[in-house]
């Protein structure tokens, strides 16, 4: 988050200016380096999931459905994204509500900065650009999710299904009815991290700032 940050003493002088600088740079410092750290985390669970689940679209393109490791790989990886979202999926909700708040703060006095030919636009510009890559982060990993579970979903389709024994049918039923309505990156299921999500997002923002500007009428 952008903000000034209070220091409880006098900054005119030259240590404890010095001291409130060294104390604002190890909190920026801190904060970047967790942030950060969450976002690699994320990023590589995504990489994960991404090549497991192709992974086990090749196996199906190349064994079959008569390959009954797919279903149990498929059963633990569905499994494994409901624990992420069981233990990250608020933080990531918390995160994407507090960033469009912060765009929307960005956002107003930019535009008034731009028609007023303010050179503090240009501050506010990447202060925007910069809050608005976090949801757009959550979302593109949970797209690259979503498209992978799609593209299996795809490929068992148009298998060969009536060629394998009913077992087997039924077991490849069972795995595309759960890629039907895929377990994906989400909130509680009320929201879904993807590119529908980030497009209703910048809509959001889009829509709140236009109310602003009218309601300024300058």
């Amino acid at each position: 988050m952008f903000a000034q940050v209070w220091i409880p003493w006098n900054m005119k002088e030259f240590w404890p200016y010095t001291a409130g600088t060294l104390f604002v740079t190890v909190m920026t410092v801190t904060g970047c380096i967790i942030y950060s750290a969450c976002g690699v985390f994320h990023f590589t669970f995504t990489f994960q999931m991404s090549a497991y689940l192709k992974i086990l679209l090749n196996r199906l393109e190349t064994n079959g459905p008569a390959d009954k490791t797919i279903y149990k790989h498929h059963r633990k990886l569905n499994k494994f994204v409901e624990d992420y979202n069981k233990l990250f999926a608020g933080q990531l909700y918390l995160e994407m509500c507090v960033t469009c708040v912060q765009e929307c703060g960005f956002g107003f006095p930019l535009l008034k900065s731009l028609k007023a030919h303010d050179p503090n636009a240009l501050d506010l510009l990447y202060k925007s650009i910069y809050a608005l890559l976090a949801p757009f982060m959550f979302c593109s990993c949970g797209q690259e999710i979503s498209t992978q579970i799609e593209k299996l979903h795809h490929s068992a389709y148009m298998s060969n299904w009536y060629e394998y024994k009913p077992k087997d049918r039924r077991m490849l039923l069972v795995m595309m009815s759960s890629t039907l309505k895929p377990t994906t990156l989400n909130y509680k299921k009320f929201v879904s991290f993807n590119y529908i999500c980030f497009t209703t997002i910048v809509q959001g923002i889009y829509s709140f700032i236009t109310v602003l500007i009218n309601l300024d009428g300058d």
